[in-house]
């Protein structure tokens, strides 16, 4: 529950107060970390939490459907990883790479579909246009996931490790 409500309370903060910048974000490692630490659904509370919290706030849009659901998808990769033989911390690492790529190409043409600007021509070139122009977003995205991702892993296996150490030696004296 705490791990959660740290995981929400940093992301939002960052979204609403802090803003590093377009896509320098704390939702990704947020929506990872959940995916990679916490079961069943409450995995996908934190992402969905972080993204209706900070929206209300920031606005909705079309897009959002393709944001909200992008995280999501971020929270189930790293039982995807799991599965495939990837132990946790590394499962975490590699969804958040795996998962700023999906999200590039899910959210992009999120853009593409909901483009009421008249943008993007309705067709492979103008899809092919979203793409292009959001590639300087992924450079901040996947940054962002190389950076903050393997931070926060080591801060949650650090104390998690700090925690067994803790019950070993209450047990022992």
């Amino acid at each position: 529950m705490y791990f959660s409500m740290i995981l929400i309370g940093l992301a939002i903060f960052e979204r609403l107060v802090v803003d590093l910048g377009p896509n320098i974000e704390l939702v990704t490692m947020a929506s990872v970390l959940a995916g990679a630490y916490l079961g069943g659904r409450r995995r996908y509370l934190v992402p969905l939490i972080i993204m209706a919290v900070s929206d209300l706030v920031l606005g909705w849009g079309y897009i959002s459907l393709f944001t909200w659901s992008g995280f999501l998808m971020m929270a189930g990769l790293p039982a995807w990883w799991r599965k495939a033989g990837v132990r946790t911390a590394p499962a975490a690492v590699m969804s958040g790479i795996s998962g700023v790529l999906l999200f590039y190409v899910w959210t992009n043409f999120g853009v593409w579909v909901t483009d009421g600007w008249g943008m993007y021509s309705r067709d492979f070139t103008g899809l092919m246009m979203a793409y292009v122009n959001g590639l300087p977003f992924l450079r901040l995205q996947l940054t962002s996931a190389l950076i903050f991702v393997p931070v926060g892993v080591l801060v949650v296996e650090l104390v998690r490790n700090w925690g067994k150490n803790m019950n070993k030696a209450r047990f022992a004296s």
